[in-house]
């Protein structure tokens, strides 16, 4: 069976807090925010500072809760129209993928980004730029870098995709371009359905890609897709989550028909890991403790997955 963890800047408190809640519920795994020191996404480990008795420190901590860390996790665009912005997220994703080689983490996962102002095809060239010395970096320190599908709208002031990367389409593209081994997709099949786009199909034709997933449903209940269109509500907003016809929810309250994706996927040879991407929507209201959250998130997933043993 696959490994099942979480994504942890869906909780508060230290690393080490966060370790002991994942072992406490019954979690084997994490997917570990490495965003910059102060940033609202959250900085579990600090890439940019950290020596040899702090990497003793954090491997004595996961071995004692009997935890793993398979993915580090930096979200940002590595397009940045900004060149300065840009090449501070690069920087970081470059330290991000060397502390994972120090840990022996074997995934990182970031976003591709876009830049506005230019071109799609611009915006190729120079993602091909870009990635092709990320990933060979990343080889080097024996690290995959693994894509996050989500195309990121509350990145646009509009609320219209903001990365190249978030369908079949474009990720042909992206492999084309860069087609490394150490290189693939940590799979959100919720974006894809959202879009209209057949995630069950996507699943079968990258399967080769698909070395991470991201475990969170959407649902359509309350929402009007024949009022806003998929590129959501736009004059309305209350908040920039306020797309008008989806909401993310928990896993096995929504849309998505995890049992069957994960079965195409264990056909293809899928291992894992499997990460909650966790939001506080079960669908019919809120669940504000994240602990509950993940609990059955973890119930939910547990179930489905032991079926395909």
């Amino acid at each position: 069976m696959a490994k099942i963890g979480f994504i942890t800047n869906c909780l508060t408190g230290s690393f080490a807090e966060k370790v002991k809640v994942a072992h406490r519920l019954g979690y084997t795994t994490l997917e570990v925010a490495c965003w910059p020191v102060g940033h609202p996404k959250q900085c579990d480990i600090d890439a940019d500072h950290y020596g040899s008795q702090d990497l003793l420190s954090i491997k004595k901590l996961l071995n004692h809760e009997q935890i793993t860390i398979h993915t580090l996790a930096f979200y940002e665009n590595m397009l940045h129209p900004d060149r300065q912005q840009q090449q501070h997220n690069l920087q970081h994703l470059k330290r991000v993928i060397a502390l994972a080689g120090d840990l022996k983490v074997p995934y990182v996962g970031t976003y591709i980004g876009k830049n506005p102002n230019v071109s799609l095809a611009d915006n190729f060239e120079e993602y091909a730029r870009v990635f092709s010395d990320i990933v060979a970096f990343a080889a080097k320190k024996d690290v995959t870098v693994l894509i996050e599908n989500c195309p990121m709208p509350t990145w646009d002031p509009e609320g219209y995709p903001a990365t190249i990367s978030y369908t079949p389409e474009m990720w042909q593209r992206m492999f084309e371009l860069v087609p490394n081994q150490n290189y693939g997709l940590n799979f959100d099949p919720s974006h894809l359905a959202w879009m209209g786009i057949d995630y069950i199909q996507a699943a079968k034709d990258f399967s080769n890609r698909i070395y991470s997933v991201h475990v969170k449903d959407i649902t359509t209940k309350q929402n009007d897709i024949g009022r806003y269109g998929i590129y959501g509500k736009k004059i309305d907003q209350t908040h920039k989550y306020d797309f008008g016809y989806y909401q993310p929810t928990l896993a096995g309250y929504g849309d998505l028909n995890w049992e069957k994706l994960f079965s195409v996927l264990s056909k293809k040879g899928f291992e894992g890991p499997v990460q909650v991407e966790y939001k506080n929507s079960n669908g019919y209201g809120s669940i504000d403790d994240p602990e509950r959250g993940l609990q059955l998130s973890l119930a939910y997933l547990k179930e489905i997955l032991a079926i395909k043993e």
